[in-house]
């Protein structure tokens, strides 16, 4: 058991309500220590734990975040609420990306102004910084791969991410046309996701549908804003069409998922293992 699960756990465990906490504490740490048994990640379970004492505070509920079981003992329901980890964790991303992108252009008025200067490097973060995190929990979080190459993808697309914040805050600018950054930047995620999961060879033919898309949306988010419509209204579509990228990416990792033959889904294998588990 990492350090970063005890973290998640006694996190879950002081989120818990008072009298839940004792069992839950005793309950959650079993959990983590004998994920390896089913062929679960610890740091998963215990990312689950945390989403337990956070959205099901009573002790009925019973949680599968990234496919684990987190309850407490002998109050496991027969139809239990379950939410995926990663496709939440994406979907935030996107929707942080698409309100950083809304925010941007509607800023773009004040340019030059000194007190927006902190609002644009606030709105960066929504744009850059919490996408990328949440992609980067999300290849952690990720089945069937060893904690070390998911430590270090997830690594890499932090640092995908600091690169990404700095140009969209003008302290580097990449030798590359425009129009290639955003398709470069989620292609490779892309890649990491692809790397971390061993998909086979010709899965990395899907890294030019962000690279396309991001080409093919570039002239269309730039020439809104030349259109007769309302300001507030050409940065909404800019900041659509500008997510296009982003959704072609998990596109491509979805379908590298359904069709890659040769790996096992993760998925499936984790809920058999906790149907057995619990016959």
């Amino acid at each position: 058991m990492s350090a970063l699960d005890r973290l998640l756990v006694s996190a879950a465990v002081a989120a818990s309500p008072l009298e839940q906490r004792a069992p839950r504490h005793e309950q959650w740490l079993a959990d983590v220590r004998d994920a390896h048994e089913l062929d679960l990640s610890p740091t998963a379970v215990a990312f689950g734990a945390l989403t337990t004492a956070l959205f099901h505070r009573r002790a009925g509920h019973r949680s599968t975040w990234g496919n684990t079981m987190t309850t407490m003992p002998g109050s496991v329901r027969s139809t239990p609420h379950t939410i995926p980890t990663i496709p939440v964790l994406l979907v935030l991303a996107a929707v942080s990306f698409l309100a950083g992108g809304l925010g941007l252009g509607l800023v773009q008025r004040y340019n030059g102004l000194a007190g927006g200067v902190p609002v644009v490097l606030l709105i960066s973060i929504v744009l850059t910084v919490v996408p990328g995190l949440a992609v980067s929990a999300s290849v952690l979080l990720v089945t069937g791969a060893p904690i070390r190459r998911r430590a270090m993808g997830a690594l890499f697309v932090l640092a995908v991410t600091a690169l990404w914040w700095s140009i969209q805050t003008g302290f580097f600018n990449p030798p590359v046309h425009p129009a290639l950054s955003l398709g470069i930047i989620t292609g490779a995620w892309l890649a990491v996701w692809l790397v971390v999961l061993r998909r086979p060879g010709w899965t990395w033919s899907l890294l030019l549908l962000p690279v396309l898309a991001s080409v093919l949306v570039f002239p269309l988010s730039t020439g809104v804003y030349g259109t007769q419509l309302a300001f507030s209204v050409k940065a909404a579509v800019s900041s659509a069409i500008t997510l296009v990228p982003f959704l072609a990416a998990l596109l491509a990792a979805t379908i590298a998922g359904r069709l890659s033959t040769d790996a096992p889904d993760g998925f499936v294998q984790h809920e058999e293992a906790l149907m057995s588990n619990n016959a």
